[in-house]
């Protein structure tokens, strides 16, 4: 008889956590409130107080339920006191012996460096460690997540160990668990303890450790004790992308997968069922995730996760048995032995990285929006409700209800992908700490430097651009990539005379223009100069302000000074507008300061019914 899945914790003790995870939940919706962190202390003491001393609210009770709410009470006091929740945030960095192992036994090997390198992004669990231009595929092709440091991975290490320990330990199966256990912490701490992987070794902590007393937990136990961890002591983790996206496909494969199952063949125990309703349960569960923040997702990672996770489940076993393999072989046998040790992982990388390009190539269905699609993302979530309720309302169970109900997902799905995606503004913005970009039509104006990362790329939703115009010679790297990516044949560099002294040294596909600032030829209409308070370009810049000037057409024209200055320098942007006049610059001209909302006065101030 199949076990039944409840939705709710069982233990007191995971009552105990989803106290510390739901006062965390509250938190970080409210953690910038002034006092607010003071005021759910002061709540959670006056709750416990009013439900230990008020005996008519007691008795409205069963005691097995007292006892768990005064836990979760009791747990939020604790969590609110003892947790550190001002941490900020924490570079992940993988352990330097831990990767100077790997990067010595892959030099011995007999991969080429781009092998050596995805091999990497597999075993650490790192999408810094793939190529550029395979993880832009990688991403748009759904399967990013198999160079992320997730279950996957970490489920296949230990369930690895656990397979060779009982042979190695047949009538001590004990030993053999601890041993993978303490061997996946190893590795846990070596990749410095990424979120969705120390999830992974949470529950698979929790179930051996269960298993050892002859005890199973549930599903809702699980994610409450691990959420709880994951709040307490990592709390500036606690609901990042990373913590939803994992923890949201979990869901999926605890609490939709099971009813995807009992609607279609429920006696079926065929692997090509099994492997569809899991990647299908995941994928409507990170759905929302990853369109809210991402205003994307790949519709046809479904398929190609349905065909290249199962491979990679026998590809990462390969990769450690033979790192392992390697290591143990004598110094001066290992250039004859490597290439045989590394013959049956570079055949199935092959494999793998051949059916990646094959299936990337025949349909990525890689969709996005210019803005969050908000239909998309409600109905995503309620269907996912739906399918958890399901074995709790019995009308979905009727057979004239169940076969229509297991083809919505897929209904969903496809009306997803048609979706239409709304309107391009033809004025966009996007600021960044030491520059400011414009997209204005398909003309992308770069203002100040680019050591922002993606600073060059398109927006989300949004088509590549024609027309690119920068001014810092640190844009080159990404703008000769965005060139080549998206086929762009004009390009502008407004630099100065002693930073475009070289350029003709170089074949560039850039045309160079330097006795016009950028931004003065932006439109008929207007212009818009940015100004990052540099004293040494005063004089360049209020020249430059005049030449404008003289050189505008139309009598409607406007222009815009955007004051860009440092956050030290935010009183002196200001006195450049109270004297505005006596600096020079004429009345023709509005500035606006450059903040989180300067777009709206932007806007508002040309009154270009285009731009509306």
């Amino acid at each position: 008889m199949k076990q039944e899945i409840y939705l709710l914790p069982r233990a007191d003790f995971s009552w105990f956590c989803l106290g510390i995870s739901g006062t965390a939940f509250l938190l970080k919706l409210g953690i910038k409130v002034p006092g607010f962190h003071s005021t759910l202390i002061l709540l959670s003491l006056l709750l416990l107080v009013l439900y230990t001393f008020l005996p008519p609210l007691l008795t409205l009770l069963t005691r097995n339920i007292d006892r768990r709410v005064y836990l979760s009470l009791l747990a939020s006091i604790l969590f609110l006191l003892f947790a550190n929740v001002h941490s900020g945030p924490r570079q992940k960095i993988i352990h330097p012996l831990f990767r100077s192992y790997l990067e010595t036994q892959l030099k011995k090997s007999p991969l080429t460096k781009f092998e050596s390198r995805i091999v990497m992004g597999f075993v650490t669990g790192s999408t810094k460690e793939i190529p550029g231009s395979f993880k832009d595929i990688a991403k748009e092709s759904g399967i990013l997540h198999l160079f992320a440091a997730s279950g996957l991975h970490l489920g296949i290490f230990i369930g690895s160990l656990q397979f060779l320990g009982n042979l190695c330990f047949r009538k001590k199966k004990w030993i053999s668990l601890i041993l993978s256990l303490g061997v996946g912490f190893f590795y846990l701490s070596a990749l410095d303890f990424p979120v969705s992987f120390l999830r992974a070794y949470l529950f698979v902590f929790l179930s051996l450790s269960a298993s050892l007393f002859y005890r199973k937990i549930g599903p809702a136990d699980l994610l409450a004790i691990s959420t709880a961890c994951i709040a307490f002591f990592l709390f500036y983790d606690f609901l990042s992308i990373g913590f939803l996206l994992s923890f949201g496909a979990v869901f999926g494969i605890f609490f939709l997968k099971p009813s995807f199952d009992q609607i279609l063949l429920p006696k079926s125990k065929s692997i090509f069922k099994e492997n569809l309703h899991l990647t299908l349960a995941c994928s409507l569960c990170t759905l929302p995730i990853l369109v809210y923040y991402f205003r994307s997702f790949s519709f046809g990672g479904i398929w190609i996760n349905f065909i290249l996770v199962p491979m990679a489940g026998i590809l990462l076993p390969t990769l450690y048995l033979s790192f392992f393999l390697q290591s143990l072989v004598p110094e001066f046998f290992v250039d004859l032995l490597s290439s045989w040790i590394w013959v049956p992982a570079s055949f199935e990388l092959s494999i793998f990285l051949k059916l990646f390009q094959e299936l990337g190539n025949l349909g990525r269905g890689y969709k996005t929006w210019a803005t969050t699609p908000v239909e998309i993302f409600f109905v995503s979530i309620l269907i996912t409700i739906g399918f958890t309720l399901y074995p709790k309302l019995r009308f979905l169970k009727h057979p004239l209800i169940k076969t229509p109900l297991y083809l919505l997902p897929t209904f969903f799905l496809i009306v997803s992908y048609f979706f239409p995606a709304s309107n391009f503004p033809t004025l966009q913005t996007k600021l960044r700490k030491g520059n400011l970009s414009i997209l204005h039509g398909e003309h992308l104006y770069i203002f100040g430097t680019c050591y922002s990362k993606g600073l060059t790329e398109p927006t989300p939703g949004l088509p590549p651009p024609k027309f690119i115009s920068f001014e810092s010679e640190s844009c080159l790297r990404g703008i000769l990539s965005s060139m080549n990516k998206y086929k762009i044949t004009d390009v502008y560099w407004h630099g100065t005379e002693k930073s475009l002294e070289w350029i003709s040294k170089f074949q560039l596909p850039i045309k160079p223009k330097e006795t016009e600032i950028l931004g003065a030829g932006m439109n008929p209409l207007f212009s818009i100069i940015r100004f990052d308070g540099n004293p040494k370009e005063v004089g360049r810049f209020l020249k430059q302000t005049k030449q404008a000037d003289k050189s505008r057409t139309n009598p409607k024209w406007k222009g815009v000074l955007l004051l860009d200055f440092p956050p030290w320098k935010k009183k002196e942007a200001k006195e450049w507008i109270q004297y505005q006049k006596l600096l020079g610059i004429s009345t023709a001209w509005k500035m606006i300061l450059v903040e989180e909302t300067f777009e709206i006065p932007l806007r508002d101030h040309l009154q270009y019914t285009n731009l509306l």
